[in-house]
């Protein structure tokens, strides 16, 4: 059994399986450094956390799996780094382990490492809201607290003994006041024309979105003529993931936000992070037949977009599946860019804003890893 987590933490393990978790992640270990000077991280992650001085045993870009035929087939995969976390965990010995969203990878190491008696706790929770409620329980059971993104989602947590603390969504803390390079510098230095209103086509962050969803942004771009489609590159892929002529940015994603008129984006975080930039967009999603049928079958929501399921209405058009056609998602696009589509969706994100809170996630959750109560 391990001892008490000391007054200060000096070394603490962080686990996250994909792009939108590293950025998050990393953001927690900027504020735990500053909390407590000299800690040691480890864990599995991306190039943010790197970046920050954790030491990986593992990627993200080999972890991104979604989808229950992709993890089906990477089922030996998953089993063997399991254990390979489980062994580094072991050796660190850490003070608390922070793991971050991944929740069918994350719950069960947090099964094991506290019966291993490490303290755990979790930052951004899973989706019990939607599907698998009885999750709630065995989180109860494993984790010593819970830091919450949604306004709705603590509410979940009530009559269990877990202590869930809602931070604010991390997403809402960037300020339009933020130094930012002119539109006509940025369209240079990554090679766009000069004129023309750009349309930002998101595939997605893992290898099988990509592959799935491209051809279909690329052929609805295609057909909005008005528009100069750029594909926003993800965050651990590379150009050979883009079988496309279009121009892929990587690591302009935020810009492109800011400065694309429209966007066709892959159902996820990147819809949340364009609405909060004001970006009329139309969310779309394909997955296999049938990831999607149990998916359906599974499910209490009623919307896939994190913009739809906050404001609890469709905000933003979402195509899902056999209604995720190149021509479905240009008619679409067309209605949100016409002079009353934008307005209505304007006065929506301006509610959506409102609606999460701007708490500063990763300082409250850098605190409250730091206390020393579980």
């Amino acid at each position: 059994m391990n001892p008490a987590p000391p007054t200060v933490l000096e070394r603490v393990y962080i686990v996250t399986g994909e792009p939108s978790g590293d950025a998050h992640a990393a953001a927690v270990v900027r504020a735990l450094k500053v909390l407590n000077p000299g800690i040691a991280f480890r864990g599995m992650g991306g190039d943010a956390m790197e970046a920050e001085g954790v030491a990986l045993v593992e990627h993200v870009r080999n972890t991104a799996i979604m989808g229950f035929a992709e993890v089906v087939a990477k089922i030996r995969f998953i089993r063997q780094l399991m254990r390979r976390v489980q062994d580094d965990v072991d050796q660190f010995s850490p003070d608390r382990i922070l793991i971050v969203d991944y929740p069918g990878f994350n719950l069960r190491l947090a099964t094991w490492a506290k019966e291993r008696g490490y303290a755990v706790d979790m930052y951004i929770a899973p989706q019990v809201w939607a599907w698998k409620r009885g999750r709630i329980h065995r989180m109860a059971r494993d984790l010593d607290r819970l830091y919450v993104i949604l306004p709705f989602e603590a509410a979940h947590y009530e009559g269990v003994d877990l202590k869930v603390d809602y931070v604010g969504h991390p997403l809402a803390e960037a300020t339009e006041d933020e130094p930012h390079e002119a539109e006509a510098a940025w369209r240079r230095r990554c090679g766009l024309p000069a004129d023309g209103a750009l349309l930002a086509l998101l595939p997605g962050s893992r290898p099988q979105e990509i592959k799935r969803m491209l051809s279909g942004l690329v052929e609805a771009a295609r057909l909005l003529p008005e528009f100069v489609p750029v594909i926003a590159g993800a965050p651990g892929r590379s150009g050979e993931d883009y079988d496309t002529e279009l121009p892929v940015l990587f690591g302009e994603t935020a810009a492109l936000y800011r400065w694309a008129s429209a966007g066709l984006i892959t159902s996820g975080t990147a819809t949340l992070e364009a609405a909060l930039q004001g970006l009329p967009q139309v969310v779309a999603y394909r997955t296999s037949g049938l990831t999607y049928r149990l998916a359906r079958w599974f499910t209490e929501v009623r919307f896939i977009s994190l913009v739809n399921l906050v404001l609890d209405r469709e905000a933003v058009p979402e195509r899902i599946q056999g209604e995720c056609t190149p021509q479905a998602l240009a008619d679409a696009l067309r209605r949100v860019c016409a002079p009353d589509g934008r307005e209505k969706l304007q006065q929506d994100l301006a509610a959506l804003r409102n609606a999460l809170s701007k708490k500063g996630a990763a300082e409250a959750v850098a605190k409250g890893l730091s206390r020393r109560d579980p």
